[in-house]
């Protein structure tokens, strides 16, 4: 008898160590031990042996949903959530059984979750807000690729814009003045709502470029990589973008790159690669080395510029083979190229993907 009472103290002090609190409630549903952080922290020092377990809820009856019943009858651990005084508590209900293998109470442990619930709601409510705020950059990005292609006699132009997130960081456009048009794929690294930021800035600043009368890929260029430095931001965000300046009378064509890594292509019965390099507009060169290069589109001709969003494309050579093939296709069609390039070699996109088709008709 002796060694069941020392016993039972010494399991009645490890109980009241614990910072947990924790309670005992008997089958039909009174308080017959609590510890001390249950008294101090629950209960406010206040006696509660005898009450009703849902006394401490403010219940006038038994829950609902009482685990206590359920735990008593199946013999299994369950675990909810709980709010007491404006605070919130997971609670883990288990059983308590004889030798016999009846169960004649629970003990029910609380812990204190108020911060890490205030903070995944927090975190929920910023999440919502976050979508709410893609969705509208969504929406405003693809109001400005929609209807920017001029309709021009004599030429075909046609674009796919497939961005892998809500919001992407490729960005395409095709300006027209007077007679020349000027064509461009832009990517700007990351993903997300700041390079569609960053897109739509380098937009603005080619078509104010434009407005100030520059006609050469290399000058608009250099004018956004001023604007950019303007901006001061961080050195880890780069744009690269390939640009086309046609004269829609004769089909001649400028083009300069900007550190785009995929290389336009031209077929004129066969593919041709616009290959320049370039660095791209960023922080990491004050005065970097934009240059033009010439070349024409005859009747017949396509022009495809396209950014990285095909996945291989720098390493597998059948992937660019593939590209290469459907550009060349006797029955080529701009809207069958495109579909067939996004089903075929853009299913698993980790990268936007953006494709611009000028093709000469007449």
């Amino acid at each position: 008898m002796a060694g069941k009472i020392v016993e039972a103290e010494y399991l009645e002090s490890i109980i009241n160590a614990m910072g947990d609190m924790v309670r005992v409630v008997s089958r039909e549903g009174h308080v017959t031990f609590t510890n001390n952080a249950f008294t101090r922290k629950l209960v406010d020092g206040r006696e509660s042996i005898g009450e009703r377990c849902f006394d401490l809820y403010g219940h006038p009856a038994e829950c609902e949903d009482c685990l206590a019943r359920e735990v008593l009858a199946t013999g299994r651990t369950r675990q909810t959530t709980r709010r007491v005084n404006n605070r919130i508590y997971s609670v883990t209900v288990s059983p308590l059984t004889t030798r016999s293998g009846e169960h004649f109470a629970v003990v029910e442990v609380f812990r204190d979750m108020t911060l890490d619930y205030n903070i995944k709601q927090n975190l929920m409510a910023q999440n919502a807000k976050m979508q709410k705020d893609l969705q509208l950059a969504r929406g405003l990005q693809q109001a400005l690729v929609k209807n920017v292609l001029p309709t021009i006699p004599g030429y075909r132009l046609h674009a796919g814009f497939f961005p892998c997130e809500a919001v992407g960081g490729d960005i395409f456009d095709c300006i027209r003045i007077g007679d020349k048009c000027v064509m461009y794929v832009t990517d700007v690294s990351g993903h997300g709502v700041m390079p569609a930021m960053l897109a739509t800035f380098f937009s603005w600043a080619v078509r104010s470029a434009c407005q100030s009368g520059l006609c050469h890929p290399s000058a608009i260029l250099n004018y956004v990589q001023k604007e950019f430095l303007d901006m001061n931001l961080s050195d880890t965000i780069y744009i690269t973008s390939f640009m086309v300046v046609l004269d829609t009378v004769t089909g001649s064509f400028e083009y300069s790159n900007a550190g785009l890594s995929v290389v336009p292509i031209v077929y004129n019965g066969r593919v041709r690669e616009l290959y320049m390099s370039a660095p791209p507009l960023s922080r990491w060169f004050n005065d970097p080395d934009f240059r033009d290069a010439e070349g024409a589109l005859h009747t017949g001709d396509r022009l495809l510029i396209y950014s990285d969003g095909i996945h291989g494309i720098h390493s597998d050579e059948g992937v660019k083979d593939r590209l290469y093939d459907l550009f060349s296709a006797d029955d080529f069609d701009c809207e069958k190229f495109v579909g067939n390039v996004h089903g075929e070699l853009h299913v698993r996109p980790v990268d936007d993907l953006t494709m611009f088709i000028c093709q000469r008709t007449g």
